[in-house]
């Protein structure tokens, strides 16, 4: 699955790059990885960041990025979809780097992060994984029901 239909061999340079970051600057990759949650370059650096980091250098695409008000665990989708990084947000998706499944609580909350948003982007995103994945209608089904516990 490829949600930004970019071409694999765009891949090398931020292949490389990453690994000249690592190897000779010394650079943590989970730093990295924050601060490519964090960027506002382009999505296709975004999401070849995100898949380089996670796929060769094996940064937790699940890892717990913060806490919000309510002392809840923040993890990178829900984070990715607030900070509107729609290349980390494709990225993710492809990781299937959330625990549940399309109708459960992680899910559902990055999708109405960005619902709430009106980030069409980042919407158009997650219905065209769900939909790839045969359950658009229940998810949804799920975006339009009760609110999340």
């Amino acid at each position: 699955m490829n949600l930004l239909n970019l071409k694999p061999e765009t891949r090398a340079p931020f292949s490389a790059t990453v690994k000249t970051l690592i190897q000779k600057h010394k650079i943590d990759p989970n730093e990295i990885f924050m601060n490519v949650l964090e960027s506002q370059e382009a999505p296709d650096m975004n999401y070849w960041m995100t898949l380089v980091l996670v796929q060769e250098h094996f940064v937790s695409p699940q890892q717990e990025v913060a806490k919000d008000a309510a002392g809840e665990s923040v993890k990178p989708l829900q984070a990715a979809c607030l900070l509107q990084n729609a290349g980390m947000v494709a990225a993710l998706l492809e990781l299937n780097a959330f625990s549940g499944s399309l109708t459960d609580r992680e899910f559902q909350l990055a999708a109405r992060i960005a619902s709430q948003q009106e980030n069409e982007a980042i919407m158009g995103l997650l219905m065209a994984y769900a939909q790839e994945m045969g359950n658009l209608e229940p998810f949804m089904r799920t975006l339009q029901g009760a609110p999340l516990q």
